[in-house]
């Protein structure tokens, strides 16, 4: 913002009528120095009116300058009192706002303009009667004119209609005045009371029926409000979550709830806005830091015709969710091994193409067979061809990455699928493989009793040539055993691939 120039003071060099008097004064003395005797009555006359009349356009221009400059200046301290008013409303957190004593708006603050709903070039330059219905116009104008005739403040609570329907204000109002002692109008500030009445009716409801029913329910009941906070909650609810039911109250469901969880909640309360209720798992934050799992069972509140908040039911699923995992996780491994068994791999195998595609990357499927196996179980019997299996996915958990999905599709044959980051050079993925295993045999087999070998073919996946799990496995698989009878023929010259 520009400072607007300041007012300077009147000149002090001596105007052109002062210097026109007193040549006109130089000029009469001569004539009447020149002049006959009987003139000079005559002339002296004239020339004392015309001084006269000079002087006084003389002294009303004066005096009209000094008032021009006094306006200006008072102007000036006007637009800067204005402006002040206006930066400190604006800060304000309540609704707030300041008006001339004609009652045109001059200034608001985005809390005043949320809760009507308008924006502040709606707003500004307007009176009442521009943004408010009529039904109200004259009570607030009543109230304006009787505080501009008593300056000082007043306090009253009256309705006003908002974009969302009718809410219960207190207004607190002073006047407020000028630099130069005169008064320049209203500042207002709203208290909006509306949800706290709205919570003071729905308490004093549910104290009628929460003895036998609500403080009872093994379930938990909360009750929010249209922004979100809960005005109740039920002993249950508090005790599965660590608090009592005072140390809920009046705070925001969403402190509860964990960052990665605050999604699942807004699109809940998105559906409740229109209306629409949901049944939804939803994690919940206990007091001592842990994750509680819950089901929500949860629908609109309705105040009049508008949203008045939200109703939840909720049950306590943790235990039950941590078996369901449990459970998950047995079924997609392999006992002996831990790592994916057939299902699992298959399953995030799939998922792991879809990503591929997407992102248009290269994808390598290794087909693995542990080469005599038998022998190891003729000669050591299955405990020893177990400890050589557990001991095949040791070293494969160690040479691929986490993202990298390593299964055990049954009895001696394994699989990896890898997505390139880079550039997916399977070859590297082979040799640091075998180097794993001559490492283990150089080590460990004297102890173990047996030495590791597999066999190894590997199917690369481009993005522009696609092919299904199963039809990967299908390739590799083909030259895995090509690679085995290679090494049975004697012929280990002869890469085990890759192919596409």
């Amino acid at each position: 913002m520009t400072d607007s120039p300041k007012p300077h003071p009147p000149s002090r060099n001596v105007p052109w009528q002062l210097l026109a008097v007193l040549v006109l004064l130089a000029a009469g003395l001569a004539a009447g120095l020149a002049a006959p005797q009987r003139l000079m009555p005559v002339i002296a006359g004239a020339f004392l009116l015309l001084c006269g009349a000079l002087l006084c356009i003389f002294w009303r221009r004066t005096m009209a300058a000094r008032e021009a400059y006094e306006r200006t200046k008072w102007d000036e301290a006007n637009r800067n009192m204005d402006e002040f008013t206006r930066q400190m409303i604006n800060i304000m957190p309540n609704p707030a706002f300041f008006k001339d004593t004609r009652g045109i708006y001059r200034g608001t603050n985005p809390a005043f303009e949320k809760l009507l709903g308008l924006s502040r070039k709606d707003i500004i330059g307007k009176t009442i009667n521009d943004i408010a219905p009529e039904e109200i116009v004259h009570h607030h104008q009543e109230h304006d004119q009787e505080l501009l005739a008593k300056p000082g403040h007043q306090v009253y609570e009256a309705p006003l209609k908002a974009w969302d329907g009718e809410h219960h204000v207190i207004f607190i109002k002073t006047t407020y005045g000028r630099p130069d002692g005169t008064i320049g109008g209203i500042i207002g500030i709203l208290k909006d009371m509306t949800q706290r009445r709205r919570a003071e009716q729905e308490l004093e409801q549910l104290r009628k029926f929460s003895e036998s029913t609500v403080q009872t329910m093994t379930e938990g009941l909360v009750l929010t409000d249209s922004d979100g906070k809960i005005t109740f909650v039920n002993p249950a609810a508090a005790l599965m979550l660590g608090y009592t039911p005072s140390e809920m109250a009046d705070r925001e469901v969403m402190s509860f709830i964990p960052t990665d969880q605050q999604a699942i909640l807004r699109r809940a309360d998105e559906k409740r806005t229109r209306g629409i209720s949901d049944r939804y798992e939803l994690v919940f934050l206990h007091k001592d830091g842990s994750r509680r799992t819950f089901l929500v069972s949860g629908g609109p509140r309705v105040q009049g015709a508008q949203f008045g908040g939200t109703l939840a039911v909720m049950t306590d699923i943790t235990d039950r969710k941590f078996m369901e995992e449990e459970i998950r996780a047995l079924s997609l491994r392999d006992e002996l091994t831990t790592l994916y068994n057939r299902r699992g791999f298959m399953t995030l195998a799939e998922q792991q193409l879809k990503i591929a595609s997407r992102l248009k990357k290269k994808i390598a499927l290794l087909y693995l067979d542990m080469d005599d196996l038998k022998r190891i179980n003729d000669t050591g019997g299955h405990k020893m061809g177990d400890r050589a299996l557990a001991e095949i996915a040791f070293i494969l958990k160690k040479c691929f990455r986490e993202s990298d999905i390593v299964g055990r599709l049954g009895g001696d044959e394994f699989s990896i699928l890898a997505m390139e980051t880079t550039k997916l050079d399977v070859d590297v993925l082979v040799q640091r493989l075998q180097e794993k295993l001559a490492l283990f045999n150089a080590r460990s087999s004297a102890e173990a009793g047996f030495s590791l070998s597999v066999s190894v073919g590997v199917f690369t996946r481009g993005p522009d040539h696609p092919a299904t799990v199963e039809e990967m496995l299908s390739r590799a698989d083909l030259l895995m055993y090509e690679q085995k009878r290679t090494k049975k023929s004697g012929r280990l010259d002869k890469p085990p691939g890759p192919s596409k």
